[in-house]
């Protein structure tokens, strides 16, 4: 794994037996009382600008990413952090019980009740919802999105890539099943697939749903189907722009606090 070498990046070894990644905005090093909104990554080992990971495809280089928006005026500057999954990623990413409670799940535990407070109180964070964000694909996506769903309380802004909504719970309920129950929610949600074996079919019924629970959008619900595109890191990293523009650009309506 080839991580990036800046003295903006910081490697924390070890936060309750889990490293973290964290790289500070170039605004940080000028500024160092002024604080920045998060977006906390999973799979945070692969985020990065990695050429060889990721199978061949390379990482998202989201570092790179982020500062090109930020220096261009696209997106205010904001600190990344990347969770690695474990050993045991369905596990981590996956409900234990049941999509309507995710009490028993450790991952969810250990971003909201180690890991955020962790980086709240060592970093540049800003702490209220509205500038706090989860981002994932695959797997991780639909971890993203329930997570914020679980925790609207914490987190104000959700970006879910080829999200990984054939998954069930142990009720044999499926995540689109999970958003029938549940009211609209103060939250702004990126999705996006691809169209080549990429489950555009099941995410397309997962947007539908989110408009039918009151998600506008435009507002605070955006869809991409990118034509063309795979289930890989290299058509995230070449979509994820929008999700970022989106949620952190100069336009964007941020949730309330």
């Amino acid at each position: 794994m080839q991580l990036p070498d800046s003295p903006r990046f910081h490697v924390v070894e070890n936060c309750a037996g889990r490293p973290l990644y964290v790289y500070l905005p170039e605004a940080a090093l000028q500024n160092r009382r002024k604080k920045f909104p998060v977006i906390y990554c999973q799979d945070g080992q692969n985020i990065w600008d990695d050429p060889h990971c990721c199978f061949g495809h390379g990482g998202w280089y989201l570092n790179r990413i982020v500062d090109e928006l930020a220096a261009d005026g696209k997106i205010e500057p904001v600190i990344l952090v990347g969770i690695p999954h474990s050993e045991e990623r369905y596990r981590d990413y996956a409900p234990r019980r049941s999509f309507a409670d995710g009490r028993d799940q450790a991952y969810v535990n250990f971003v909201c009740e180690v890991a955020k407070p962790y980086i709240e109180k060592n970093f540049p964070a800003k702490k209220r919802r509205g500038d706090v964000a989860l981002l994932g694909s695959s797997l991780g996506g639909l971890m993203a999105l329930w997570l914020a769903h679980q925790r609207p309380e914490q987190f104000g802004k959700a970006i879910c890539l080829s999200g990984a909504f054939q998954v069930r719970d142990r009720q044999r309920c499926a995540f689109v099943d999970y958003l029938t129950g549940i009211p609209h929610q103060n939250l702004q949600i990126y999705l996006d697939s691809g169209t080549v074996g990429d489950g555009v079919m099941l995410t397309r019924k997962v947007v539908a749903q989110y408009r039918a629970r009151g998600w506008r959008d435009g507002a605070d619900l955006l869809y991409l189907e990118a034509k063309g595109h795979e289930h890989n890191e290299r058509c995230w990293r070449d979509r994820v722009w929008r999700a970022l523009v989106f949620l952190f650009g100069p336009g964007a309506s941020a949730p309330r606090s």
